[in-house]
């Protein structure tokens, strides 16, 4: 720190604020060095599984305590371990793997655990049919430190260099630095059935939630794609804006998502209301309400909406429902609810993960709410009553930006508070436009007619129509 560094500070924080500040950027500093040794040495590779786990765990412990006492130093860290994984060990590790044959594989890689919704369904069937080895790779980005998440992409690679497929389901920089084999497919399965919030190219430049553009060109989170699974035709435009792919190109297939199959399935959502009695005995003989909104903030830290009155919902609407709550899964903190309430009248969802995958929650629910999640795609296939719990509409559209103007778009009524979803679930029968939502499925989710999965797979094996760029 420089004499006049140190003579701003005495003047702004006092003798005692310098100190700390001092004391901090030191220890900043300690840290700093100490996880730089790791991921450049990286010395857990020798180590047994007990001794790697405790190492991974004290170099989380250090990326977590790394903001608090230095951000621009642990920014800094963060661009420095990417790069070095991304730029220089995981282009190596891949082009030493490729070298050997395409072998009869699929791989599935996702940012969090291995299995996701988009995924979940058409691994299922892959390895049911027997013809592909299946491997499910998960990062465990934002739940694991940066150093084991890159690990974990390093796994990634070495299966990813002779596989005849890989699937993907949201925008990752994992392949960004270099060029796939032209015998393996990258096929992108898209984590939401509509977008219906600005996301990818459409958000550069947004200081409050995009990338900016010189990182999105540094790290492009859309290279490779030979397939992208479309839920209609009329969301192309969405995925050229945000993807920067052509929609003449060939790439954009509106063939329908693979995991909407299990609508059609009975016995799966037969199932979906046994595993819910069975865990919640309280919700036997109940309508189900489910809200499942969209994330507030930038990705980093997503949080939870907290506008809904339970209280309120469950005096009103107790005797005749249950509400079921799945928050995004990009909230890390996920929010505290009523204790009386609680597995009553209110059941969390998220942390109850075999009964509260989302997509089997939306298969049981008699009453969906939502915001500008992608939810509303998925659940207007069964053609139940949508509700839309806008209440930071204005807000959301200045800060995220939607494709469509949200009152034109939404097929059920948009409220914004908890009294007008009270009054809309009590007078259900009157709010609900069912000729409004097969409209609405007609028009965003038309392809996905209980067969997306067996013309998904057709993809493995097809030539693409288009070179990657």
């Amino acid at each position: 720190m420089s004499i006049r560094a140190i003579l701003l500070n005495l003047a702004d924080r006092g003798v005692t604020g310098t100190y700390d500040l001092h004391r901090r950027r030191k220890k900043a500093r300690s840290v700093y060095a100490e996880l730089t040794d790791y991921y450049k040495k990286r010395p857990f590779l020798h180590m047994d599984a007990r001794q790697r786990k405790e190492t991974m765990d004290h170099i989380l412990e250090l990326e977590n305590s790394f903001q608090g006492l230095d951000h621009v130093l642990a920014k800094q860290y963060r661009r420095e371990v990417k790069a070095y994984y991304l730029k220089g060990l995981g282009p190596q590790c891949y082009a030493k793997y490729a070298k050997q044959p395409v072998k009869d594989k699929v791989v599935f890689l996702e940012k969090g655990g291995p299995r996701s919704a988009p995924n979940g369904y058409l691994s299922d069937v892959l390895k049911a049919q027997g013809k592909y080895r299946v491997v499910m790779i998960g990062a465990q980005l934002r739940k694991r430190s940066d150093i084991e998440a890159y690990e974990n992409i390093l796994k990634f690679y070495r299966e990813a260099a002779d596989a005849k497929a890989i699937f993907i389901s949201s925008a990752n920089e994992f392949l960004s630095q270099f060029d796939l084999r032209p015998e393996t497919k990258l096929i992108q399965l898209w984590h939401g059935l509509g977008i219906l919030k600005k996301v990818g190219y459409s958000t550069i430049d947004n200081e409050k939630f995009g990338r900016s553009r010189k990182e999105a060109e540094e790290y492009d989170s859309y290279r490779n794609y030979d397939f992208v699974t479309l839920p209609s035709m009329e969301q192309a435009w969405i995925f050229e804006e945000s993807m920067h792919i052509p929609a003449d190109s060939g790439k954009l297939l509106p063939i329908g998502v693979s995991r909407t199959d299990q609508f059609y399935k009975p016995d799966i959502i037969r199932k979906g209301y046994e595993d819910l009695h069975r865990k919640f005995p309280a919700t036997a003989g109940k309508k189900i309400i489910l809200y499942a909104p969209t994330y507030r903030g930038r990705l980093s830290n997503a949080s939870a909406p907290s506008a809904m009155n339970y209280r309120a919902m469950a005096q009103a609407l107790g005797n005749e429902y249950v509400l079921l709550i799945k928050q995004h899964g990009s909230v890390r903190n996920l929010p505290g609810y009523p204790e009386d309430l609680l597995n009553t009248f209110l059941f969390d969802m998220n942390r109850t993960p075999i009964v509260g995958a989302i997509e089997r929650l939306l298969m049981i629910a008699d009453i969906c709410i939502t915001d500008y999640s992608s939810i509303a795609f998925e659940y207007a296939l069964l053609e139940r009553p949508l509700l839309f719990f806008a209440y930071d509409l204005d807000e959301y559209y200045v800060d995220r930006g939607l494709y469509y103007k949200y009152d034109e778009i939404t097929p059920g009524p948009i409220c914004s508070t908890t009294e007008e979803l009270i009054d809309c679930i009590q007078h259900i029968d009157l709010c609900f436009d069912k000729q409004k939502i097969i409209d609405f499925k007609n028009r965003f989710v038309g392809a996905c007619d209980g067969h997306a999965t067996e013309r998904t797979i057709a993809l493995i094996e097809q030539a693409p129509q288009a070179a990657r760029p």
